[in-house]
């Protein structure tokens, strides 16, 4: 068989890459993709392992742009070929790189398999290893490779999967995997080394028993592998990965994931795609699990975990911030416990509750410029959690921070308050309202509405009637005064209104309860 020309992909955007991996049969027209990256410094990385032929690059890349990945790769591989993609706003950028002696280009928005496939033949014709071979591999059997990236990655595959019995001979398949957290920021080959020591382990501890096992490149912080194995023997490999993964304890990378049992191979795709990726995510609320196994997980009820919003903020904006922040705590609770739930949604609802409580302080008497300059530093602490404990840790910090506060503000206004309170016992009988009060005391006329609200149990109008009532009984109770003078003497000025305040405290009428009083009296 004619020798494979070998293709590095090199792009930022991952759609892009799986886009061009798909979009022609590679090993049947001559070609082998051997690998992808995701910027110029990653790419370089790989190419001294993958030993590449030709090179099809993007030129606009965070980290290492395509300008300066061409110069030098040209410099320390000057036999490497390479293929530019480009748009056509980027057009003169990309002909600048040709200086270097990039073989080719090709345009983005016309990017399609015809075009793609001679510009392709055309460079490895190029290539004096590859010179003369066929184009086409008439007897070309895809590789197992080939053909379980295809599955995984949903693209139609028409390639008989029988074709591949000999690699997965049992009628049981399922899907194990972790993230590798410890790896975040590792170079290309050493991650690739870790994942090879890690495959070779597995099959030590499952090689006495009849089971396959094929390594699945997809994502790079991602180990999975694809096990092979007698759909009666599952509950048997179970137990032998628990003891495996209890001796490897130590260096615990995340938690491991066994998805479902299924038994046709040309299933993988939807079962990667519609279930594994999404168990894969329950990690999230299992710190303490070795591994998490699908068939064992528990039913938990569908609980109506709907937040009520319109609650939670009018208790804040009434001054029961204890009575509010207990009723988000009880209902995070229940969230985190409710492993289904989406990780994203779930620290999106812990991110928007911090500025909303933010934003309601902002027209408090709390001093919020701390909290609106560290609300970035939440929600990126957030969006970095690994565990739901761990989040929930981060919104508790933040709500700690904020009752202090509120307790700060709090203990100074209730001196501020009393004052106003004994004023107001002081000067019952004066037309006051509460904007002067509020603007003689210098308090935000709506935060003393609602301090009134949270802290005495009704609104200021109706403390002020309670006051004045209260002084007009006293004076009821000396037959002296005539009810109009009483009316007059504690703040109201038109009779009848006082008559009906009077009633609504008392259950009677002034003269009626004055009346009643004298008769008890004598």
């Amino acid at each position: 068989m004619s020798e494979l020309c070998k293709v590095l992909i090199v792009d930022d955007e991952y759609l892009v890459r799986q886009g061009i991996k798909h979009l022609l049969h590679w090993e049947e027209e001559g070609f082998h993709m051997v690998g992808e990256a995701g910027n110029g410094k990653e790419a370089l990385e790989m190419v001294a392992t993958l030993e590449p032929h030709i090179v099809i690059t993007d030129m606009v890349m965070p980290v290492m742009d395509g300008e300066e990945f061409v110069r030098r790769l040209k410099t320390s591989n000057p036999n490497i070929e390479i293929i530019v993609l480009s748009s056509f706003s980027e057009f003169e950028y990309v002909k600048s790189t040709f200086q270097s002696g990039v073989a080719d280009y090709i345009l983005k928005p016309t990017l399609e398999t015809e075009g793609l496939l001679h510009v392709l033949r055309a460079t490895a014709d190029k290539i004096p290893s590859l010179r003369g071979r066929e184009h086409s591999l008439e007897s070309f059997t895809p590789s197992v490779d080939h053909i379980i990236d295809k599955l995984i990655s949903g693209y139609e595959t028409d390639t008989d999967v029988t074709n591949i019995r000999d690699s997965f001979p049992y009628d049981g398949f399922c899907l194990l995997g972790c993230p590798l957290k410890s790896l975040q920021g590792k170079k290309q080959n050493e991650i690739d080394s870790y994942k090879s020591n890690l495959l070779t382990e597995l099959k030590d501890y499952l090689s006495p028993n009849e089971v396959r096992l094929h390594l699945i490149q997809t994502e790079p912080h991602l180990f999975i592998v694809l096990l092979n194995c007698r759909h009666t023997e599952v509950k048997q490999m179970t137990d032998i990965l628990r003891h495996m993964l209890t001796s490897m304890r130590e260096q615990k990378q995340g938690v491991w994931v066994l998805g479902e049992l299924f038994q046709h191979l040309d299933q993988l795709g939807s079962i990667y795609r519609e279930s594994f990726m999404k168990q894969m995510e329950y990690s999230f609320y299992f710190p303490e699990q070795l591994i998490i196994v699908t068939s064992e997980l528990p039913m938990f009820p569908k609980l109506n975990t709907k937040f009520n919003l319109n609650q939670f903020t009018d208790e804040i904006k009434r001054k029961q911030s204890d009575t509010a922040f207990q009723y988000l705590q009880e209902h995070v609770e229940v969230l985190a416990a409710q492993f289904k739930n989406d990780v994203f949604e779930f620290k999106s609802f812990l991110s928007n509750i911090i500025f909303v409580i933010i934003t309601l302080l902002d027209g408090s008497e709390v001093d919020t410029e701390e909290l609106n300059e560290e609300k970035y530093v939440y929600f990126k602490r957030m969006e970095e959690a690994e565990y739901a404990r761990d989040a929930v840790i981060i919104l508790q910090t933040f709500l700690d921070k904020v009752k202090l506060m509120i307790g700060s503000v709090d203990n100074k206004d209730n001196k501020r308050v009393q004052q106003l309170l004994d004023y107001m016992h002081e000067h019952y009988a004066e037309p006051l309202t509460l904007a002067e009060l509020s603007n003689h005391f210098h308090f935000n006329a709506s935060y003393l509405s609602s301090y009134f609200s949270a802290h005495t149990k009704e609104g200021f109008s109706e403390y002020l009637n309670r006051i004045r009532i209260e002084k007009a009984i006293e004076m009821l109770k000396d037959d002296d005064y005539t009810i109009s003078v009483i009316s007059g003497s504690v703040g109201y000025s038109d009779h009848s209104y006082f008559c009906k305040v009077f009633k609504k405290f008392t259950g009677d009428s002034p003269s009626s309860y004055r009346r009643k009083f004298m008769k008890q009296e004598k």
